[in-house]
């Protein structure tokens, strides 16, 4: 029986390291796809249709804040050390459309 490279994962965490803050120093949420070992393989969850001159993509709905009516869109995905992670955010919910937008996204970077 082949082993996994790595351990699924389905969970939004606050971004904390400063090089993907926005424009306004704030932390983005990101979406965990993956673990391996101390690392965590994300995509952060932002508004902008280019993050630092890579085209993110739409995933044609809202995610996490309610009170906003535009479409959340996913940055190319990254491993990061999983330090610079904050705690799970359980109030952020998925729909499963928007887990295969994602999914296929991620498959392109490969």
């Amino acid at each position: 029986m082949k082993k996994k490279k790595y351990l699924s994962k389905n969970e939004f965490r606050m971004d904390l390291n400063t090089k993907h803050q926005g424009k306004n120093k704030e932390p983005h949420p990101a979406y965990i796809t993956a673990k391996y070992g101390n690392k965590f393989k994300a995509n952060n969850i932002t508004h902008s249709e280019y993050v630092n001159g890579v085209l993110t993509k739409d995933l044609g709905e809202n995610v996490g804040n309610k009170k906003d009516s535009r479409n959340s869109r996913v940055t190319a995905p990254y491993w990061q050390n999983r330090k610079k992670f904050g705690q799970k955010m359980k109030s952020y919910k998925i729909s499963n459309r928007a887990k295969r937008r994602i999914s296929r996204f991620n498959r392109k970077f490969k």
